[in-house]
């Protein structure tokens, strides 16, 4: 299987032009199971609806919710990949699960290297935002998520009990001294 390189793929924010190939990312999470808030048939009719929600989400985020920059990882043809969002303080709830970093890479696109240059890529936009230390979180159970932060500086804190049937991994990603 071929890896991808640095130069293959690049954050870019959430836009109209990449809309097909996010629809096709959702419809592979979903198959997978995984929990999506816009189904693919609301994002077809209303997808500049979702984008200015992603955009409202960095200043003036819904209740609960902290403000978070939204990127999209693109391939070097255009097609999404991935997202992260980069979370620019912590509730408590965050604390827990969650973190300053979420991230995930559509189905189809794992293990080529991706899910490491989407972390390194949230990292950067972080520290953009003078976040120093970063906490990451994933469940324990999820191996190649705990490789990818490791992989990326992670220091693994602790193991916690978050009432989801799995632990949670909290590492922290130290400013550099």
């Amino acid at each position: 299987m071929t890896k991808m390189t640095d130069m293959a793929a690049f954050l870019a924010r959430p836009h109209q032009r990449y809309k097909d190939s996010f629809i096709e990312g959702v419809e592979e999470y979903i198959r997978e199971e995984q929990s999506i808030n816009w189904h693919p048939d609301i994002l077809a009719t209303r997808f500049d609806e979702y984008l200015e929600v992603l955009r409202q989400a960095e200043t003036e985020p819904l209740a609960g919710m902290v403000p978070a920059s939204h990127f999209w990882l693109i391939s070097a043809n255009h097609r999404y990949i991935g997202d992260v969002d980069v979370r620019h303080r912590l509730n408590e709830s965050l604390r827990r699960f969650g973190g300053h970093i979420g991230y995930k890479i559509r189905p189809a696109e794992r293990r080529k290297g991706y899910g490491k240059l989407i972390c390194r890529l949230g990292i950067e936009q972080a520290r953009k935002r003078h976040i120093d230390d970063i906490l990451i979180t994933c469940d324990d159970d999820n191996i190649g998520s705990y490789k990818i932060i490791e992989a990326n500086g992670g220091v693994l804190l602790d193991k916690i009990d978050n009432n989801r049937g799995v632990l949670t991994r909290r590492y922290w990603i130290y400013a550099e001294a």
